[in-house]
């Protein structure tokens, strides 16, 4: 089992995530910029999920559920809340929703990358490949 592979492939998924959240930015206004802020939130969504039914349940079991994991949980909330307020009519995604999601979603990230992930592969070592499959399995949510 090699360290960090946890970290990795989540720290993939952010970066992969950062480049869906630009794209829709972009569009916003376009043609496209309805179907690429769907895309950016159904893959964020996904992330959201992997994160919260594979990952966190284990550390909790692991180091309790308080410490990031509660931090996590309220900004994963956050995110949602954001996203869902463009959901609805596609003219309502602007270049401001795309301004509050950039600043939440990059400190989000920051904190994952640098605290919960470097203790996930700490912690939960001996069961990541695990986890790291039942994350790669993990059905795309349709929300």
């Amino acid at each position: 089992m090699s360290y960090g592979v946890l970290s990795h492939f989540l720290a993939a998924g952010h970066r992969e995530l950062d480049r869906l959240m630009e794209d829709a930015d972009n569009a916003c206004g376009t043609p496209r910029g309805a179907a690429a802020f769907a895309r950016f939130r159904e893959v964020m969504e996904h992330h959201l999920e992997i994160e919260e039914r594979v990952l966190f349940p284990e550390f909790a079991r692991r180091a309790g559920p308080g410490g990031p994991l509660a931090v996590m949980r309220q900004e994963h909330d956050a995110i949602r809340g954001l996203l869902a307020s463009g959901q609805g009519d596609p003219g309502a995604v602007s270049h401001a929703l795309f301004d509050t999601l950039t600043v939440l979603v990059s400190q989000h990230h920051v904190k994952e990358e640098n605290v919960l992930y470097p203790m996930s592969d700490t912690l939960l070592a001996d069961c990541a490949e695990a986890l790291l499959a039942a994350m790669q399995e993990a059905p795309a949510v349709h929300g």
